[in-house]
């Protein structure tokens, strides 16, 4: 077992989230809020659950932007307000300081 240097953040869309994602009438899935997955986002592990909003105030953009897209790849469809209040309306975020790799497997990066 090893432990990486890092701390997670897990963002969990609410419900603004929800109906906007399932707004769209274009016969694609609809968002179930019993079943919701979290996207976890590795950060520096300087960030702590005393301090990691931080790090969060200065990139919740690209988080917002990046669950928007993993919904609806057309900005011209996400909000139009997507500023930090709007963020923490949409989307609770919780913070895990100790990361721990149990997989035996190299850890492959890819560019998103």
């Amino acid at each position: 077992m090893k432990t990486i240097n890092r701390t997670v953040l897990t963002v969990y869309p609410k419900q603004p989230y929800i109906e906007w994602a399932n707004s769209f009438n274009d016969g694609g899935p609809t968002l179930d809020p019993t079943r919701l997955h979290p996207t976890a986002i590795l950060i520096p592990d300087s960030y702590d659950e005393f301090n990691y909003e931080e790090f969060l105030q200065k990139k919740y953009k690209i988080i917002f932007e990046l669950e928007l897209e993993a919904w609806m790849a057309s900005p011209e469809h996400w909000p139009k307000n997507r500023n930090y209040k709007v963020f923490n309306q949409w989307f609770e975020v919780r913070v895990a300081d100790t990361v721990i790799d149990l997989g035996s497997g190299k850890i492959v990066f890819e560019e998103y």
